[in-house]
């Protein structure tokens, strides 16, 4: 039985992946570096280890990393991302029928900690987490599984008594690893492989359907 659901952020949450691209070439650009959205597909559902691997041979020979760093800290600084915007439909509804059905609700996502905060209360959701597992807490990224199974031992349950909500295959893989069903939002625009996942979704509200049925 299902006693717990353990949700990613970027793609599952919030639509964060094309904004995250869209300034990031605008900061390439800025430096006169012409990449192109294809350049930057692979950053999708990755984390900061997938970042440098993108980003360091892009800026090469063009501009210092800690300059490139410092333009893009300055940018988001003056920008406020508009993540009530580009919060995925039925989040809140999800959330709020999620809790009143007994389930706990925990994050297990490769972002900052501070990152993940700011959106949860900006997006007025906070209150429905219990736990929240970032990417800066551990050694090891997804598709590593530590994140998983650290979160499960922190819920105290077994692995087979969560579910992970997950669109990209790094995720997906991470949470099958750490023994978790798991539920894929699909995601057509950055080639993702979703097969891994034990159930496919197009929006939020059907996991209680799935959930239902599991009964």
């Amino acid at each position: 039985m299902i006693k717990a659901i353990i949700f990613d952020m970027d793609g599952v949450i919030i639509d964060s992946e094309p904004y995250y691209q869209k300034v990031l070439l605008h900061i390439l650009r800025h430096f006169g570096i012409q990449a192109t959205s294809n350049d930057l597909l692979a950053l999708a559902g990755g984390s900061s280890t997938h970042f440098n691997e993108i980003i360091n041979p892009l800026i090469q020979g063009i501009i210092s990393r800690k300059d490139f760093d410092l333009y893009h800290s300055q940018y988001y600084s003056k920008h406020n991302i508009p993540y009530m915007e580009i919060i995925f439909p039925y989040v809140k509804d999800l959330l709020q029928w999620l809790k009143d059905h007994g389930y706990r609700i925990a994050i297990a996502s490769s972002s900052k900690q501070d990152e993940i905060l700011n959106v949860l209360n900006v997006c007025q959701i906070r209150e429905y987490f219990e736990i929240i597992m970032s990417g800066d807490m551990f050694k090891e990224s997804k598709p590593h599984p530590e994140i998983y199974v650290t979160c499960v031992e922190k819920l105290k349950l077994k692995p087979h008594e969560c579910m992970a909500i997950e669109d990209s295959e790094y995720g997906i893989t991470a949470a099958k690893k750490a023994g978790l069903t798991c539920i894929a939002k699909i995601d057509k625009r950055f080639g993702y492989n979703q097969e891994m996942a034990d159930y496919h979704i197009n929006n939020l509200i059907e996991i209680i359907k799935i959930l239902e049925e599991m009964k």
